[in-house]
């Protein structure tokens, strides 16, 4: 259990660490997370794994059995096979898919959000049947377009509610740990004071939590303090500080915005001049997170750290490193077995996914295959990333929403009625008059300019005169890129990725229109395409029932990689691909979120109505244009140029 790990820790004056991870949104991820997760248990040797839970219960079985097979050890080769079968038991015996060696005691995440006492009791028997003895109990955050946390259930409406079932019902089966925020709970009260926050983490160690982990922080001095009180008004149990490595410049903006992390001026000075270079911001992350451990190790008797890894692999590798606090491989027990299984498991994981082309991490013949599998889906991520990385679509865990409080939401967006005010949310944005919009919480990029007009014309409402050739077409653009052809990799409007590289993109634009409109456009694609003798042009197309259309023949494994990078003794980096899985994976997010937004809505209000109507009739498109060396192609094609 997790109290015993840190004991022996503090005791041996030897830190430890734990991992999070959270459940892909697609299958080829949660394959290759198999092959991450036990790749870093291998090489890091983490004293336990932490297991997320998704936003309302939302990820409830892929977490449960992804916790059983970690606890397991079940990660090898038939595992991964296997991976398709989320609601197998963990349990089950999995033919050459367990090894000692791979197993690691896991902390599974629990709130009790859309939690009953059916559910909760299920999920705790399956913990306690797939070996599970640590678990993190956690209220949980709402979907973001709730106004207000409501409980699904009243006997469990805190932390501390969850806890005290959990001893009630299970005794001291359970190594229960629970959140605590330095900085305050983001959604604090206004009367709220940083000595009520550590009255409620009383209250919780007073009815039965063993440990605490923190929310991420990166002013330590803050932390300091904060834990000096702790201690000083009574908090006896262990306290492990949150971390999470610093991995990229606008994920790092997006996580600490959404957790309303301070971040000291210091941060800032080392990270604002390298922000166009991700390597060199990872590297930065990884210097200010090895000082800010070794800073908290002098300070204090903490001798247990979480990690939070994003599902990515290099950054909290390279800390450890530098921390030298990875032991020697030498010393390990039946190393030669432990090499063997991880090249099995490496093996497996670039032949087992859903699709007919199979993975191949970037073969650098001056780096290794281990450093090469670590680092293909490093740069970016999120989002824009590729459908086969375990961190494609999220940056953390949490799922889809709004990003804005309801407040803030109600204020940008207001209470549109009719298709033109919807129209003239998306304009105001692209115009930079409204900050953020439903499906993006950053302000436009600066390589999007480049393109506003178009997308401006693109979004404005239907048949509206703009000028004396154009008229707007009401399609609500969530995204696009303009093309690009050897734009140098550091530079500040395209770059991405070391320096010294080559960055390539094709058009491509995403949007939501009507179902005749979509027709209509796939009609005009059918016959540009014939006409200039080869699929120049190709489409996704989805809506909120699932119903599908593309001309990408997704049976034969192809895909479209729109975004690449060509760097100095590397192979291609494809950062950015479309194909069914990821299309599938952001069409059910996009409509996701026109569902969270009509939730800030009474019900039958005019608003709502609109937005309900909006998500069951519109279809969102994805078209791109192959010809990257023509900046035009796409946008006169769609005569907006």
């Amino acid at each position: 259990m997790i109290s015993e790990i840190i004991a022996n820790a503090i005791k041996s004056d030897k830190p430890v660490f734990s991992l999070e991870f959270f459940p892909p949104k697609t299958q080829q991820g949660l394959s290759n997370l198999y092959t991450r997760i036990a790749r870093m248990v291998t090489d890091l040797d983490p004293a336990w794994i932490q297991i997320t839970w998704g936003a309302g219960g939302s990820t409830q079985s892929t977490s449960l059995d992804l916790a059983g097979r970690v606890q397991a050890g079940a990660l090898g080769p038939k595992a991964i096979l296997e991976s398709s079968i989320l609601d197998s038991t963990p349990s089950t015996p999995i033919e050459d898919g367990r090894h000692e060696l791979l197993s690691r005691n896991v902390c599974l995440h629990l709130t009790c959000t859309n939690v009953e006492k059916a559910s909760l009791d299920e999920t705790l028997d399956r913990a306690l049947k797939s070996g599970i003895r640590n678990i993190l109990a956690l209220r949980g955050d709402p979907p973001r377009g709730q106004e207000l946390w409501v409980a699904a259930d009243d006997r469990f409406q805190h932390a501390t509610d969850l806890v005290r079932y959990i001893r009630s019902r299970h005794g001291n089966a359970f190594c229960i740990g629970v959140a605590a925020y330095p900085e305050m709970h983001p959604d604090a009260e206004a009367n709220e004071t940083p000595n009520s926050e550590i009255q409620h983490l009383l209250a919780k160690q007073e009815v039965g939590a063993d440990f605490i982990v923190t929310q991420l922080f990166y002013d330590v001095d803050n932390f300091l303090a904060w834990y000096a009180d702790c201690r000083a008004n009574g908090i006896t149990i262990p306290i492990i500080p949150g971390v999470m490595p610093i991995q990229s410049y606008q994920t790092f903006r997006r996580v600490t915005s959404l957790c309303k992390a301070k971040v000291p001026q210091a941060v800032w000075d080392a990270i604002e001049p390298v922000r166009f270079d991700d390597a060199a911001v990872r590297d930065v992350g990884v210097n200010l997170t090895k000082a800010l451990i070794e800073k908290i190790c002098q300070s204090t008797d903490i001798r247990a750290f979480h990690i939070c890894t994003l599902n990515l692999e290099k950054s909290t590798k390279t800390i450890l490193q530098a921390l030298q606090w990875l032991s020697d491989p030498k010393s390990k027990q039946n190393p030669a077995k432990a090499t063997s299984d991880a090249t099995k498991i490496e093996k497996a994981s670039l032949t087992s996914n859903t699709h007919s082309q199979t993975l191949k991490p970037p073969t650098n013949p001056v780096t290794t295959m281990e450093e090469a599998a670590a680092t293909w889906d490093e740069f970016p991520n999120g989002r824009y990333g590729d459908a086969r990385s375990p961190a494609f679509g999220q940056i953390d865990g949490y799922g889809v929403s709004l990003k804005i409080p309801p407040q803030e939401a109600l204020r940008q967006w207001g209470r549109p009625t009719t298709n033109a005010e919807i129209s003239d949310i998306f304009t105001l944005y692209l115009n930079g008059k409204l900050e953020v919009i439903p499906w993006c919480d950053c302000p436009i990029l600066p390589e999007t300019n480049s393109i506003s007009n178009e997308l401006l014309r693109l979004n404005a409402d239907k048949g509206a005169k703009l000028e004396e050739s154009f008229t707007g077409k009401g399609w609500w653009t969530v995204g696009s890129q303009p093309s690009a052809d050897g734009i140098d990799s550091s530079d500040p409007v395209f770059g991405f990725g070391p320096a010294h590289g080559y960055i390539f993109q094709k058009a491509f634009v995403e949007f939501f229109s009507t179902e005749k409109d979509m027709l209509d456009l796939e009609k005009r694609i059918e016959e540009y395409n014939t006409k200039k003798g080869g699929t120049w042009l190709s489409f996704f197309a989805g809506n909120r029932a699932g119903q599908f259309r593309t001309n990408v023949d997704a049976e034969q494994g192809e895909s479209c990689a729109v975004t690449w990078g060509c760097f100095v003794g590397k192979e291609i980096v494809q950062t950015t691909i479309i194909e069914r899985e990821s299309f599938d994976a952001w069409r059910e997010e996009a409509f996701g979120i026109w569902s969270e937004w009509e939730t800030l809505f009474p019900a039958h209000s005019p608003t709502k109505s609109l937005l309900q109507e909006i998500g069951q009739q519109r279809w969102l498109v994805t078209v791109i244009h192959h010809d990257y060396k023509d900046e035009g192609a796409l946008w006169s094609f769609l005569e907006v140029r």
